[in-house]
């Protein structure tokens, strides 16, 4: 009789251990403890508790303590929510809790399960800071959605939820740099580096005597060569036509042949045209010079028209 009892309480032990009957069916009688699991228990694929979630499951005050197959349950539940809510890195802490060996078999291999996927699909991020100069940071704080991630970059991964973020990265000497990435899926190691700017960077100041005094427009100089051209032809054909018109002035006035008088006149037309020319081309330049060197992103167009009897210059300036 008191073997078959002893056997009794040993199997009933083993099914608490397990989570398969509440603690407290057999609360009656001498305590006898509990044995260790069996290894057979639990996969050699489970992960390893480096941290057990003892201190996660201790009930409220006031409330029942939870049996193991309780915690187990939630754990589970939480593992599937945490998912479906997009918290990755939650719902593979779940995981691993409830894979521990106090969870009975079936659980155990369904949480085994989702670790292992979860751990596929968690995105990791790896920090990455440069100065402008050369050369890597390592003493910067990282922050992403408002949290402190990492107190210096160690280049090891960070795991994150999938979808968008917000990082800033503070240097106590350079400042802070914000950047916002989108964690994917499946990303891996994915690296994020920002680029700190010189604190002894001097800032590159224009040469003020350059721009107080800018460059002559080189359409100043295109009408200016044809101004003067257009003087230099003025003076040659006046200057013939005066000549010619003094001799047949002397010589054959008032009978002279009309096609000898002609091209006297024409002469004189020739040289009224290039003095208008001339006088055009120059006051454009004038005008462009001017206006160049007052106007700060305008475009300056020049422009001469031929005109009966002279020339007709126009400056039209785009602001």
């Amino acid at each position: 009789m008191k073997a078959f009892r002893k056997h009794c309480r040993s199997t009933a032990a083993l099914l608490i251990a397990a989570g398969l009957l509440p603690s407290g069916a057999f609360a009656k009688g001498p305590a006898a403890p509990a044995p260790a699991a069996p290894a057979a228990a639990a996969p050699s694929a489970a992960p390893s508790a480096a941290a057990p979630a003892a201190d996660a499951a201790k009930p409220a005050e006031g409330e029942a303590p939870k049996s193991a197959g309780e915690q187990c349950s939630a754990a589970y539940e939480r593992t599937q929510m945490e998912k479906l809510a997009g918290h990755y890195v939650a719902a593979k802490e779940a995981a691993l809790e409830c894979s521990q060996l106090q969870c009975n078999s079936a659980i155990v291999q369904e949480c085994v399960r989702f670790y292992s996927a979860l751990e596929q699909e968690t995105p990791t991020l790896v920090f990455s800071a440069r100065k402008a100069e050369g050369g890597e940071l390592t003493d910067v704080r990282v922050e992403m959605d408002g949290k402190v991630v990492a107190e210096q970059i160690t280049g090891r991964p960070i795991a994150a939820d999938p979808g968008p973020h917000n990082f800033v990265f503070v240097h106590k000497q350079r400042g802070l740099l914000r950047l916002s990435e989108t964690a994917r899926v499946g990303d891996k190691a994915r690296v994020l580096e920002v680029t700190f700017a010189d604190p002894n960077a001097k800032a590159a100041t224009p040469d003020k005597a350059q721009a107080s005094k800018p460059g002559v427009p080189p359409m100043t100089w295109v009408l200016g060569g044809i101004g003067v051209a257009g003087l230099a032809g003025f003076g040659y054909f006046y200057a013939s036509g005066v000549s010619k018109y003094n001799d047949m002035n002397a010589s054959c006035s008032p009978n002279c042949n009309p096609d000898d008088v002609d091209p006297v006149r024409k002469k004189f037309t020739y040289s009224y045209i290039s003095l208008g020319i001339g006088a055009a081309a120059l006051a454009g330049a004038a005008a462009v010079f001017f206006v160049g060197r007052s106007s700060n992103g305008k475009t300056v167009e020049a422009g001469i028209t031929p005109q009966p009897g002279g020339a007709m210059a126009g400056v039209k300036t785009t602001f």
